[in-house]
C-alpha cells in the first residue's frame, strides 16, 4: 500500500499515513486532532542514480531526477 501526505483542514498539521488508495478519500483521520477533514497533498519524490546514468544526468540534475511520467521526467512527453 502507498504512503500518502495529508493536511489537516481543523488543525493544520502536515502528517504522513500508509492507506489502500480505495480508503484514500475519506477514512484517513488527523492523528493530532482527530479530525476527518483531511486534503490529500501532491507529493513529489526524487530519485538518486549512479554509475553511468547519473553521469549522463549530472550536468543537469546533479545526479538527482524528478518524478514524472514512465520516464522520469527527463524528456518532454509532459
Amino acid at each position: 500500500m502507498p504512503m500518502y501526505e495529508f493536511l489537516c483542514g481543523s488543525c493544520e498539521k502536515d502528517f504522513e499515513t500508509i492507506v489502500s488508495s480505495s480508503d484514500a478519500a475519506g477514512r484517513v483521520e488527523c492523528p493530532e486532532c482527530g479530525s476527518k477533514k483531511v486534503h490529500k497533498k501532491l507529493s513529489l519524490f526524487a530519485k538518486s542514480t549512479s554509475g553511468a546514468a547519473a553521469s549522463a544526468s549530472a550536468s543537469t540534475f546533479s545526479g538527482y531526477s524528478a518524478g514524472g511520467g514512465g520516464c522520469g521526467g527527463m524528456c518532454s512527453c509532459h
